[in-house]
């Protein structure tokens, strides 16, 4: 695993899962570069401290799987701020949450 090989799927998955980047002061190219980095930088601590492939590869399902839980509670929280209750209800059955 290298930073490219992770920049480049991380492109890949963006290509149909766009992210909005708007305003921010990052720009996309940047924020793949730092993430994928940050990623082979882990694997390359838990490798050092004798974690095999398999136990690694589970360490980082848990950290993408805390990622997206935390994604999907900024976003619900983004709903709930700023639709109209109905709006919310709708989303939310639109996904199977309610």
């Amino acid at each position: 695993m290298t930073p490219e090989s992770v920049e480049s799927l991380i492109a890949e998955i963006e290509a149909e899962d766009h992210i909005d980047f708007g305003d921010l002061s990052i720009g996309e190219q940047e924020a793949r570069s730092l993430m994928a980095r940050h990623f082979c930088d882990i694997d390359h601590r838990l490798a050092e401290h004798g974690m095999c492939a398999e136990d690694r590869l589970e360490v980082m399902a848990a950290i993408a799987a805390h990622a997206m839980v935390e994604n999907l509670v900024l976003h619900l929280g983004r709903l709930r701020g700023a639709a109209a209750k109905a709006d919310f209800r709708t989303w939310m059955r639109r996904h199977g949450m309610g």
